[in-house]
């Protein structure tokens, strides 16, 4: 019977009170169904994963899911909110239509990132910024398939997924981008030519990225969680994974409403 049984992780911000409680009534709900859940540490067998918290715990998150084909489901008990979506009132219905393999998953592009020897996952962005704040800049260049780009001058750049694109991106001035797409967003950071804007490439391209002179050292953020600082020797190798990340979506979402409602989109704010 066991080996039949839907196996269920659950991963919670437990600095937040709302997340906490949120947690103790899933593990109430689900005493008593055909589900069994299994501790962070066999993660690598679930069948789903549940997150309780904000878009920054998904990140976490993100990063303990080694299997891909494992299942998302990702109850919003943070501020904003973008990723984890399910509305706390909502996830015993999730939950339920889980056991009657009746619900929809949606897809998200990630991106793989190569320094020196190390690999990492971004479901967001990966960025470079200045080692120090006393550096009035950091040059970085750009290359696609081997062929030069640009350079970049000014607090860094920003190499964005669709997922993303509501996250740091969005706030240095890149556009919104719906997350099925699959594609590149490089945004530039406070640029010192006012003439370098942010740019959309196609998710099929390699992309390198490296200091120049005069930097000689800068920082690599991944997803806002993982920091590495680089030298001009360092080479940041930037792809698509051939995996997606698998969230499960309340039927009745709509993804320009979730602009409207998370963002305010077109709204009057005045």
């Amino acid at each position: 019977m066991e080996n039949f049984m839907k196996k269920i992780c659950i991963i919670h911000n437990d600095n937040k009170e709302s997340a906490k409680l949120i947690l103790e009534d899933i593990k109430e709900y689900l005493r008593n169904k055909i589900i069994k859940v299994i501790s962070v540490k066999e993660i690598a067998k679930a069948d789903f994963v549940v997150v309780i918290g904000g878009d920054g715990t998904l990140l976490r998150a993100f990063q303990k899911i080694k299997n891909k084909n494992t299942k998302i489901i990702a109850i919003n008990a943070g501020t904003l909110g973008f990723i984890t979506e399910i509305r706390k009132d909502l996830y015993k219905e999730i939950l339920d239509d889980i056991l009657n393999d009746n619900f929809n998953i949606e897809e998200r592009y990630f991106l793989t990132v190569k320094i020196g020897n190390k690999t990492y996952e971004a479901l967001n962005e990966v960025y470079l910024t200045k080692d120090n704040i006393k550096r009035n800049i950091v040059s970085s260049e750009i290359y696609v398939e081997n062929k030069f780009l640009s350079e970049f001058k000014g607090d860094g750049v920003i190499l964005s997924t669709p997922t993303g694109s509501t996250a740091y991106s969005l706030s240095a001035g890149g556009p919104v981008v719906t997350p099925e797409l699959r594609l590149f967003l490089i945004t530039p950071i406070a640029p010192h030519n006012l003439n370098t804007r942010p740019l959309i490439l196609s998710g099929d391209l390699n992309i390198c990225l490296n200091l120049s002179k005069p930097s000689e050292q800068a920082y690599i953020t991944i997803d806002g969680n993982i920091h590495q600082k680089i030298s001009r020797d360092d080479t940041i190798e930037i792809k698509y994974s051939t995996e997606t990340l698998k969230l499960i979506i309340p039927k009745n979402r709509n993804y320009f409403e979730v602009l409207r409602e998370k963002l305010k989109w077109g709204e009057n704010l005045c």
